[in-house]
């Protein structure tokens, strides 16, 4: 399935989650370089009066910029935005999986226009949830459907359809996102930690220096320093182990649900087929908002 063919609720918190990680990462990094080339200003002690008054200036506007930044990101509130927005957005992406497969509320003994009443029922439900968020959802986003043609498409499908549908977009569409963006998070965590290394072993190369060469005019400890502390704090902003962690687990366990689809014959089956799926990629989900105590 595409995005545009969820519910409405699932573009509006999808929109909102990709804009607000978009500005707290951006922010982030701006508030760490400006960390970092304040830093960089201070390598060379210049000598005169006025050579230092610019430096000190310059250097204080860019702290000035960092103090900013810190401040607008706790008023803004993008990060708590973003993982609000991803909340409900997979929310409604495993409602609608339900609702489609006819799992849990929405069985095949359930009349269709109550299944739809259902449906909309538990969406409203999980929206309610992040009332916080109606301040920074795109009302047009809103306006589109509770249930897409496609949705209405899947029902109608008989079982072996459903079933082969299931496996190949949720499932293994899960396992490939799962399995790349475990592969992408552990690869991430290797450069950053070894570039973390790389500088504080110049940082104490350069102390070394000073020590031989007390008298010199260059000082690279802050800057190498500095520059660690600033990618030790990009590891924990990205959390690149982690999400490798949690997305391997999650990886694994939807492999051998994957495995258990073979032995489906009747909607009963498929119907706790589905549900026991959508609670494994809730799990990790869950564990997720629980780190970032949503």
């Amino acid at each position: 399935m595409k995005d545009l063919d969820y519910p409405n609720y699932f573009i509006a918190g999808d929109s909102v989650s990709r804009r607000a990680q978009e500005c707290y990462i951006k922010l982030i990094g701006i508030d760490l370089l400006l960390m970092i080339f304040s830093a960089a200003l201070s390598v060379y002690n210049y000598q005169s009066e006025e050579s230092k008054t610019i430096v000190y200036v310059i250097s204080g506007l860019m702290l000035f910029g960092a103090f900013s930044i810190s401040i607008i990101l706790r008023v803004r509130k993008y990060e708590d935005y973003w993982y609000m927005g991803r909340a409900l957005a997979e929310s409604c992406k495993t409602l609608t999986w339900r609702y489609t497969m006819f799992s849990e509320d929405f069985g095949k003994n359930i009349p269709a226009q109550e299944a739809e009443k259902r449906f909309k029922d538990k969406i409203n439900m999980v929206k309610d949830q992040f009332h916080d968020l109606n301040n920074v959802i795109n009302t047009k986003e809103i306006n589109l459907p509770f249930i897409t043609d496609e949705m209405k498409g899947i029902r109608a499908l008989s079982l072996d359809k459903r079933i082969e549908y299931y496996l190949k977009h949720r499932i293994q569409n899960q396992i490939d996102w799962y399995s790349s963006n475990a592969e992408n998070n552990k690869n991430h965590y290797e450069i950053w930690f070894a570039v973390v290394i790389v500088l504080q072993f110049l940082a104490l190369i350069s102390i070394v220096f000073l020590i031989k060469y007390p008298l010199s005019n260059y000082n690279l400890v802050g800057l190498f320093s500095t520059i660690s502390a600033s990618g030790l704090s990009w590891l924990q902003v990205k959390k690149y182990q982690e999400n490798k962690e949690a997305y391997t687990m999650a990886n694994a366990e939807l492999n051998l649900i994957k495995a258990e689809a073979e032995y489906l014959k009747t909607d009963d089956e498929f119907s706790k087929y589905v549900l026991d799926s959508e609670n494994a990629m809730s799990r990790e989900h869950t564990m997720w908002l629980a780190q970032k105590r949503i």
